[in-house]
């Protein structure tokens, strides 16, 4: 793991511990660091294919927390358990707010099809 890694996960338990979320025994507290590592071990990962994407793009890196956002927006969409035609619709929906907020659309066409393996959506009805 990286070292920004560790140091998150290790805020995270220090939060824990001085108890934020109420008091916790020692096993809950290891039971939520470890679920917290594997959520932000995988969110590490899928942000740095997402700067991939961005670099190849042309993107500056100023926008670059913009398309984290919507990448974790779709991160969150693909987990949930509906069906393809509402996950297309859901994504059409999420990449026109994020296009109205300023985003190339290509680029998250890409975003989306590439590291979501999302169909290409179709435009949401008016």
């Amino acid at each position: 793991m990286s070292d920004r890694l560790n140091r998150v996960i290790g805020n995270y338990e220090a939060k824990l511990r001085l108890s934020s979320a109420g008091k916790l025994t020692e096993r809950e507290i290891r039971q939520r660091v470890a679920g917290y590592s594997i959520f932000a071990a995988n969110d590490d990962l899928m942000l740095n294919q997402v700067r991939q994407v961005l670099c190849s793009a042309g993107i500056v890196p100023m926008m670059f927390p913009a398309y984290h956002a919507f990448s974790r927006e779709l991160g969150k969409l693909t987990r949930r358990e509906i069906s393809q035609e509402s996950m297309r619709y859901e994504y059409a929906i999420t990449m026109s707010k994020w296009v109205a907020r300023g985003l190339v659309q290509s680029v998250l066409k890409d975003i989306g099809c590439t590291l979501f393996n999302l169909a290409m959506p179709e435009p949401p009805d008016a």
